[in-house]
C-alpha cells in the first residue's frame, strides 16, 4: 500500500512510471449506470409535464371563451348594438356575430371580420357536456346575446376535461348585469 503511494507520488512529479496504470475516463459500466438513471428520471418527469401542459391548455380555452364573452358585453354597450356569442357544442366551436339590421321585424346578424370574431376551435379535451342558452332559428348553434344596455342572456355552459383528470367546470352568465361566474 505504501509502495503504491510512493509510486503514484513519483509518477506525478517525474512522469509516468512503467508498469503503473493511471486510470483516466469512465468505464463502460459506469456510463450504462448513468444513462439508466437519466432514463428513469426522464420517464418520471414526462407524464408530469404532459399533465401540466394539458391543464394549461384547458384553462386557456376556458379563459378565452370567458374573455370573448366579456369583451362582447363591453362592445355591445360601446357600439349600442346587440352582439351574440354562438357556441356549437357538437363541433367544439364558438364565434361572435353582431346585429347588422332589423328587416321585416327580424334581427339580421353578420359575422365579424376581426380575428376575435372568427370561428375558434376548442381543444379536443374541452368537452361541452351541457349548454343552456337560446337556440338560433337556424338551429345550428346556441347563443348568448349581449344587449346594448349591459344585460346578457342567462346561460350555463358545463365543460368537462376529456382527459385523465376528468375535471368539470360550470361557466354561468347570470343575466341582467352580465356577471360571469366559474365554478369547479
Amino acid at each position: 500500500m505504501i509502495a503504491l503511494k510512493i509510486l503514484k507520488a513519483r509518477a506525478t512529479r517525474c512522469g509516468p512510471v512503467p508498469g503503473l496504470r493511471v486510470r483516466t475516463g469512465f468505464t463502460f459500466l459506469e456510463l450504462i449506470v448513468v444513462l439508466a438513471l437519466l432514463a428513469i428520471i426522464s420517464a418520471s418527469i414526462v407524464p408530469v409535464y404532459v399533465r401540466s401542459m394539458n391543464g394549461i391548455q384547458m384553462r386557456s380555452a376556458r379563459n378565452g371563451l370567458i374573455g370573448t364573452l366579456r369583451f362582447i358585453q363591453e362592445l355591445s354597450v360601446r357600439e349600442s348594438r346587440e352582439f351574440r356569442l354562438y357556441i356549437d357544442a357538437k363541433n367544439g366551436l364558438y364565434w361572435v356575430m353582431r346585429m347588422a339590421k332589423v328587416e321585416d321585424g327580424e334581427k339580421r346578424f353578420e359575422p365579424i371580420a376581426e380575428t376575435w370574431g372568427a370561428e375558434t376551435q376548442l381543444p379536443e379535451r374541452f368537452v361541452i357536456t351541457n349548454l343552456k342558452a337560446r337556440k338560433d332559428r337556424g338551429g345550428k348553434a346556441l347563443f348568448i346575446a349581449c344587449q346594448p344596455n349591459g344585460a346578457s342572456d342567462q346561460a350555463v355552459i358545463t365543460v368537462r376535461d376529456g382527459g385523465a383528470r376528468n375535471r368539470s367546470y360550470k361557466i354561468m352568465v347570470l343575466g341582467p348585469m352580465g356577471k360571469i361566474e366559474v365554478r369547479e
